[in-house]
Parts: structure tokens; C-alpha cells; sequence
């Protein structure tokens, strides 16, 4: 059945905590993407309110206090096995979790994810540990959000219209390679994440302002939030507040 989207279904509000945290919030619904310990200190705060809180992986600057967030919240928690096993020894409650799957889509009123197997580098030990890619309908808008990794897997063939990209290196693309996935996925706008030093998004902005063929690359800072909606038809507009 095809449903026709009013104004208000299609705006997507994108608040940035930093690191890897956001914040995706349409119609009521706020999913909560890695709010991750870094630094020794969370990311947000623990009485943050979240209907979905996602970890893309085990590690403390991705799950870090989630499944606190969860618990206060009484918010889902999403994440990959080792993340959602990680979630059960710190009290969420069973009816609360689910394993995302490779490939398997997981739906609730007004949201749907798409997970994808990606890896990342384990700078501590060595080798590679998972994290998941994320392919989310939220707001009527299409957000690509990687986690933590230096791999494609299927991004660079996916539809959307937000990419939220690392690009810090080590773990994660170097900023060549992230800008480098934008050009082959196109999307409309693209967030950088996760980087290490002030230079890394000024360099990704650049380069893509160079070579992204009208892809924008939106630079965000911790508490900033972007909203963004289709208006007059199909028109992609964004602000950043």
C-alpha cells in the first residue's frame, strides 16, 4: 500500500553528542545511536530519554552507559550479539533486547533498521571485533550510519540520503577513503564522525566540496542538531542549528 507522507513525516531531527553518539528523532520517536564512553566520561547523560537505544558494537566508546539509557528509558536495546549479551550482565531486562541480525530488517512504528555485518579493528589486541552498519527509515528519510569501521560492506551500493561516516583512522577510515565511499554512494548530505584531530573533518569538507558532485558534507559539533525534510514535493532541505 502506498501512503502518502505529510510534512511532519517527513522531517528528520539529528542531534550530535560526539564521537559516535547521535540522537535521530521523528514524530515523538528518538533513536539513540552509541552513546558511548569516552575519555572515561559518558557521552550523554544517563537520564536521557530514548524510545531505541542501539549499540553497534561491545566496546565502551560505543556501548558505554546504553544500558543504563535503556533501563531509565525502558527503551529497547538494539545491538549485535556480543553488545546485547554485554547489555544482559548490566540489567537490561530480557523483553527489552534484540539481536540484530545480518541483513534481517527490524521494524517498529515508524522506524525500520536494516543491519550489515561490518568489522572493526581492535587497536588494543589486535584483529578485528563486530560492529554493524545501519541502514534506517526514519522521517521519511533514508540514514546510512556506520558505527565504528573501516569497511564499506554494501554502503557504497545503497540508496539514501544521509550518510554518517567515521573518519578518523585507525579503527576507522582515513578521511581519503570516507570521502571516497560518499563519492560512490551519493548521498545527499554527509556527516563525519569520530574524528581525532580539529584538521580530519576540515580536510573531509574539502575534499568533498572538490570532488563529491553536489554531495554536502556537514560538519557537527557535540549538542548541535540538524534537522532536515522533504518540502514542496521533493525537495531535500537541511539546517543546522
Amino acid at each position: 500500500m502506498l501512503v502518502k507522507l505529510t510534512g511532519s513525516d517527513r522531517l528528520l531531527n539529528i542531534t550530535y553528542f560526539g564521537h559516535t553518539s547521535f540522537a535521530l528523532e521523528s514524530k515523538g520517536t528518538v533513536v539513540l545511536l552509541n552513546p558511548g564512553i569516552w575519555k572515561k566520561e559518558p557521552i550523554v547523560p544517563n537520564d536521557f530519554s530514548a524510545r531505541v537505544v542501539v549499540a553497534t558494537n561491545k566496546e565502551d566508546d560505543a556501548l558505554g552507559n546504553a544500558s543504563t539509557i535503556s533501563v531509565n528509558s525502558k527503551a529497547w536495546f538494539l545491538g549485535n550479539k556480543e553488545a546485547v549479551e554485554k547489555a544482559t550482565a548490566q540489567g537490561v531486562k530480557p523483553w527489552l533486547l534484540h539481536v540484530l541480525e545480518n541483513e534481517v530488517p527490524y521494524e517498529i512504528p515508524n522506524v525500520r533498521f536494516v543491519p550489515y555485518a561490518l568489522s572493526r579493528i581492535d587497536e588494543t589486541k589486535g584483529g578485528h571485533i563486530g560492529n554493524l552498519g545501519l541502514m534506517i527509515q526514519i522521517g521519511g528519510m533514508k540514514v546510512g550510519y556506520l558505527g565504528d569501521t573501516a569497511i564499506r560492506g554494501p554502503f557504497e551500493h545503497l540508496e539514501m540520503d544521509i550518510l554518517i561516516t567515521p573518519i578518523g583512522g585507525g579503527a576507522t577510515f582515513p578521511v581519503k577513503d570516507a570521502v571516497s565511499l560518499c563519492i560512490d554512494s551519493k548521498p545527499r548530505i554527509s556527516i563525519p564522525m569520530r574524528w581525532t584531530s580539529d584538521e580530519q573533518p576540515v580536510k573531509f569538507s574539502k575534499y568533498l566540496e572538490q570532488f563529491g558532485q553536489g554531495i554536502k558534507a556537514v560538519v557537527m559539533m557535540p549538542n548541535q542538531k540538524l534537522t532536515a525534510q522533504w518540502a514542496a514535493g521533493n525537495e531535500f532541505r537541511y539546517e543546522l542549528n
